[in-house]
């Protein structure tokens, strides 16, 4: 298991004696600090990004660190900054609280107050991170197409998630089959307390009926023909994180009444055993089943009412049509960097064709089917085109319409969908171009590259003056 880095901290000081001691606290506590002058701060920002936390110290009477406060927090809005200052007046305070330092201490200093003050800012900037980043994860590490959206229907998706990520109450995760229900049950694991903890998936529609209780809770040697060896089971190889369970209502109705009991007592016996082993395991579970479904006859009524504290349903794809774009282009993207075919884009009126189709698969069919026409795409052709969707379709004894309606009224192609992403993020940011960094997932580097290959720093450029 690899350790954990040092916590990295800039102290930017007007008093090169102030700025040491509180270094010095700080690095006998594991914090890699750098000292530098008020004047240099944003240099130092520029070239570190893995920087914590930023001390502010002022001594002087000309208030220049409350000038550096607000041109950080401007261009580094997810910075936490504390605030230590020799004029320690309340409106003094407020004003540095209020350009957005996460708090006011006053020289002189009680060590012992700057330490603790420090761990709260660095564990608070810890959990923002993890939540902020939730969309982002989810994104890229566990499947950026079962999740990615602009659509106004999943918004409530991801904040379930992130209020499920802050919490260890057990998650029911309810919808269509290929909408993504194990990549949102591995996102909030990761964003939890206990990503560093294994995150355990079981399938339980896919377990044969003798062999679901042995695979949850464990079996002794010899506790039934074959069992040659013991046996610790899933909740106890889960200890310490995650067990998902997928198609939970698939359970036999004696399993779950045993799984009710481990999630009320705490505690496992193992098929043919004596003993109990206590174990700390987070719940999630996820079902292609109705809510109403579940609760009336999909599954006993008390283990429905325990693993439903926190629902979250995630709608089909016909729901969110207008995810469609950018759900093609990154399957695009995906196959590019897996070594497969390169395709520039879509057809509008193949995108309006497809807009048509319900897709009961949802967005796992939805890729399986970009993969498929891209295969047998004719080689002198990089975009898919309208008889390329006809022909997925007829195979599938479907009829589509002769004439699209035009619902998306869309032209899609890789640069101008990156293009609209970055605008999205610059949006959102209010202009500041560290925080879209922030949000599209990458660096401030490859962010000011892509604008200036996009041909969007002189749009920006334009629009400003």
């Amino acid at each position: 298991m690899t350790s954990r880095p040092p916590t990295r901290v800039l102290i930017s000081s007007d008093d090169r004696v102030l700025g040491d001691a509180l270094a010095s606290l700080l690095g006998a506590h594991g914090a890699e600090v750098h000292v530098g002058s008020l004047p240099s701060v944003l240099e130092v920002l520029r070239g570190d990004d893995n920087l914590r936390l930023l001390i502010l110290v002022e001594t002087g009477t000309d208030f220049r660190a409350l000038d550096v406060l607000r041109t950080v927090k401007a261009e580094w809005p997810n910075l936490a900054v504390l605030f230590v200052s020799a004029m320690p007046s309340v409106e003094h305070a407020a004003e540095s609280i209020r350009r957005g330092a996460e708090d006011f201490v006053p020289v002189p200093y009680s060590e012992e107050i700057v330490r603790k003050e420090v761990a709260r800012i660095l564990d608070a900037a810890e959990l923002r991170d993890r939540v902020n980043s939730l969309d982002r994860l989810v994104a890229t590490r566990y499947g950026f197409e079962g999740i990615i959206s602009r659509s106004r229907v999943m918004r409530g998706v991801f904040d379930r998630a992130v209020a499920a990520a802050r919490s260890e109450t057990p998650v029911l995760i309810v919808g269509e089959t290929g909408t993504g229900k194990e990549l949102i049950a591995r996102a909030i694991h990761a964003n939890s307390r206990r990503a560093s903890r294994d995150f355990i998936p079981l399938n339980c529609a896919a377990l044969p009926r003798d062999l679901v209780e042995s695979e949850l809770f464990g079996h002794r040697r010899g506790a039934f023909s074959g069992a040659l060896t013991e046996h610790p089971g899933l909740f106890v190889a889960a200890h310490g994180g995650s067990l998902f369970l997928d198609e939970v209502s698939e359970l036999p109705l004696e399993i779950q009444a045993k799984l009710l009991r481990v999630l009320q007592d705490g505690d496992v016996r193992p098929v043919g055993g004596l003993e109990s082993r206590r174990v700390d395991v987070r719940i999630i579970t996820a079902s292609n089943r109705s809510l109403t479904a579940l609760r009336d006859k999909g599954m006993r009524q008390d283990l429905f009412f325990r693993l439903s504290v926190l629902v979250i349903e995630i709608p089909p794809l016909r729901d969110r049509r207008e995810d469609l774009p950018i759900l093609i282009a990154h399957f695009f993207n995906a196959m590019r960097e897996r070594g497969g075919r390169r395709v520039e884009g879509i057809d509008p009126s193949a995108l309006d064709l497809l807009s048509e189709y319900p897709f009961p698969g949802n967005v796992r069919e939805l890729e399986n089917m970009i993969e498929g026409l891209t295969v047998v795409l004719p080689a002198d052709c990089g975009t898919i085109r309208q008889e390329d969707v006809r022909a997925w379709l007829h195979r599938r004894g479907i009829s589509p319409p002769k004439r699209p309606t035009g619902t998306m009224h869309v032209s899609l192609k890789l640069d101008e969908l990156e293009a609209w992403a970055i605008a999205e993020a610059l949006r959102q940011s209010h202009g500041n171009k560290s925080a879209a960094a922030q949000i599209l997932g990458i660096s401030r580097d490859t962010l000011y590259r892509k604008l200036h290959d996009l041909g969007l720093d002189q749009q920006l450029s334009d629009s400003q003056t």
